[in-house]
C-alpha cells in the first residue's frame, strides 16, 4: 500500500510481472466506501437523526448508498479507463489501486469527524407524511453541515486525494500503456474533477 502511494511507477512495474487480481484493490475500494460512510456519520452524530430508526440505522443506510454508488463510480471509472487506454492497460486494477489516496485520507477525515462534529440548532425531522416540512428540514440540515469547520476540512481533502488518484492513475498507464496514458488520464481527470466540483457545490 505505502508503494502505490509513494512509488506508484515502481509498484505498477512489479504488479505488471503477476498475474491479474481484482480482490486486493476491490478490497481498497470497498474500505475507502465504508470509512467514508463512516466518517459521514460521525461528523453528524450531534445532529438529529434523519431516519426514525435512529443513529444504527442512518449508519446501516450511509454504508449501503455508498457501497452501492461508490462501486457504480468504480465499474464506470475503470470501464473508461479500459475503453480508452486499452485491455493491456489493467484499468480495473489501476482505478482500484487509484483508491489508496482516499482511503488514507478519509482515515485523517474519520479523526477530525471525531474530534470536530457538525453542531447546529436543528429541531427534530418532522413527521414523513409532511413531505414539504420535511424536504424543508433537510434542506436546512444539509446547510448546518455545509456551513460547519469539518466539511471545509474534509472538502480540501477529498481535492487532495482526487489529485494523488489521478497522479496513480496515471503513473500505472505509463507503465501498462503508455502511448495512451496522457489521454486516458485527462479524460479520467475531466470527469473525475467536474464530478468533484458538483458534489462540493
Amino acid at each position: 500500500m505505502l508503494e502505490v502511494l509513494t512509488q506508484p511507477v515502481r509498484f505498477f512495474e512489479s504488479l505488471r510481472d503477476r498475474k491479474p487480481d481484482l480482490l486486493p484493490p476491490l478490497l481498497v475500494v470497498v474500505a475507502a466506501l465504508a470509512l467514508s460512510a463512516i466518517a459521514s456519520q460521525v461528523s453528524a452524530r450531534l445532529l438529529p437523526a434523519v431516519f426514525p430508526g435512529g443513529a444504527g440505522l442512518q449508519l446501516a443506510f450511509a454504508l449501503a448508498g455508498a457501497l452501492v454508488f461508490g462501486l457504480i463510480l468504480w465499474a464506470v471509472g475503470a470501464g473508461l479507463l479500459r475503453l480508452l487506454a486499452g485491455a493491456g492497460s489493467r484499468a480495473w486494477e489501476v482505478y482500484g489501486w487509484a483508491w489508496a489516496p482516499v482511503l488514507v485520507l478519509t482515515l485523517v477525515s474519520l479523526s477530525l469527524a471525531a474530534l470536530m462534529p457538525v453542531t447546529g440548532d436543528l429541531p427534530p425531522p418532522p413527521a414523513l407524511t409532511d413531505a414539504k416540512a420535511l424536504q424543508q428540514w433537510q434542506q436546512e440540515y444539509q446547510e448546518v453541515i455545509a456551513a460547519a469547520p469539518v466539511t471545509r476540512v474534509q472538502q480540501g481533502l477529498s481535492l487532495v486525494a482526487a489529485l494523488w488518484s489521478l497522479w496513480i492513475v496515471y503513473s500505472g498507464l505509463r507503465v501498462l500503456a503508455p502511448a495512451r496514458a496522457l489521454l486516458a488520464t485527462g479524460v479520467v481527470a475531466a470527469l473525475s474533477l467536474g464530478l468533484l466540483a458538483w458534489s462540493l457545490r
